[in-house]
This record gives structure tokens, sequence and C-alpha cells, in this order.
């Protein structure tokens, strides 16, 4: 093995990896491709560290020399459609070895860009989904007719906002308290024109949309993995998030209640 193909070992492995915890994977899961993906491609014992911020690789070549690489993972999301073809790709390269056939670092590299590249779904499908399920929470919440329709009028600005402020990169807490906000100056909107029943079913279910639900289910699973480092991380994560909601959302009633107070 030659240093380069030591080196788009390390730069495959560890792309692949940070796409996988990028966008919503988890770390035991981000740990099992990258070494499945570098044993595939030729290291030897290939040991894989990770963390809710960085991913690291080590693995011994054909000539026994060691080699390890890390990477920092600034940004993370979802879009679990990478994560599947990331493990659809990662089985392919395993399957490819035991047929004995020689690993292609360019079509790899390719296949890789290619994933990376990739289109989420587009914006009108990700507003109307959100738009309903909104509305279906207030429903779920026992909720009025009249509660599901300010329900999902509220989701969709909300996840209109969403989409703009992702570009930015912005401190989640921060984030999190504006959707508390914007959610609850909303509600209280609508609720003093009379157009909702219950202006806590109506917030209940727009905030649906934003609860760290996979960031929670995700530590569940990295602690019964035995990732205890990154499950705390991302318990601790989660908690901020939720408590930006919080905030916002109270922060949210205060402000509306101080503005009609003085209006009126």
């Amino acid at each position: 093995m030659t240093t380069n193909s030591a080196d788009a070992i390390t730069d495959i492995a560890l792309n692949a990896g940070s796409i996988v915890l990028e966008n919503g994977g988890e770390t035991y899961r981000t740990e099992d491709t990258i070494m499945r993906i570098a044993s595939s491609l030729g290291a030897l014992s290939p040991s894989s560290f990770v963390t809710p911020t960085v991913v690291m690789l080590s693995f011994t070549d054909m000539q026994g020399r060691h080699h390890s690489s890390m990477r920092r993972i600034k940004k993370r999301g979802l879009n679990l459609r990478k994560v599947a073809l990331i493990n659809s790709l990662s089985r392919r390269l395993e399957s490819r070895k035991r047929a004995g056939k020689t690993a292609d670092f360019l079509q790899t590299s390719y296949v890789l860009e290619r994933i990376q590249a990739s289109k989420r779904y587009t914006d009108s499908a990700v507003l109307a989904a959100a738009s309903c399920s909104s509305l279906f929470f207030a429903f779920m919440f026992a909720g009025s007719f009249k509660d599901a329709l300010a329900a999902a009028v509220i989701g969709f600005i909300l996840r209109f906002i969403v989409i703009r402020l992702e570009k930015l990169s912005l401190n989640g807490f921060i984030l999190s308290l504006s959707y508390g906000g914007l959610i609850s100056v909303l509600t209280e909107l609508v609720s003093v024109l009379g157009c909702i029943d219950s202006p806590l079913i109506v917030t209940s279910a727009v905030l649906m949309q934003v609860v760290p639900g996979l960031a929670i289910v995700n530590a569940i699973r990295d602690i019964i993995a035995g990732d205890l480092v990154s499950g705390a991380a991302r318990v601790l994560e989660a908690f901020m998030i939720a408590a930006g909601l919080s905030a916002g959302s109270v922060l949210g009633i205060f402000v509306f209640s101080g503005i009609t107070g003085a209006l009126l």
C-alpha cells in the first residue's frame, strides 16, 4: 500500500463518516461505517472513535505502517436518505472485497461526492409536510378544527423561517429560542383575533416540529450501544434545544402581552 493509497482510504472513510454524522446518524453507526469502508479499501485493523463533533480513524497498512487522522464536525442536520445511501455504499464495498475485486478509489470518491451533493426534498414538499404535521398533531391533542387549521398555518410559517435560518451559521440554542418565541407570538395573535379555541393545543402542535426527538432517540441508542460520551453529549444537546424552545415560548408570551397591554 502506497502513501497515496493510505491517504485515499483515510479521506474516503472519514468523508463517509462525516456524511453519516452530519445528517442524523448515530455514533455507533458512524464508527461502524468508517471501519467497514476502511477495511473494504485495504486498511488493516481499522479503529474509529466518534463523538458528535469529531470523527477519527486509525489503521495499519500492508507494510505495518500506522496511519491516523481526525476531522472536525461543525454542522449537524437531518437527511436520513444520505445515511441510507452511505450504509448501502459500505455494504457494496464489503461485497466487492469478499468477491475478490479490487477497490476503485476514484469511483468510490465520486459516489461519495454524488451522495453529498444529492438534493433533499423540495422546499414546497417540506412546507406541505410541516403544515400537515401541525394539523394532525392538533387533532391528536384533541383540538378543534379551528385549532388544527391555525396550527397548520403557523406550522407552515415556522417551517418557512426554519428553512431560511438553516442557511445561516447560527447557534442552535439561539435558533430554538427564536422558534419558541415565534410560535408563541403567532399563537397569541390568532387567539386575540378569536380564531382558535385552545392556544395551548396550537402551541404544542406546532412545537412538535422542532422538538429534538431524533437527538433524544440517538442519545438513548448511543448509550445502549455503550457510547457513553456521545450519548451524554447528545442528551445535553437535546436538553439545550428543549430549554431554548421553552424559554422562547415563555418569552414570546411576555413580549406579546407587553405589546398588547401598551396598545390597549
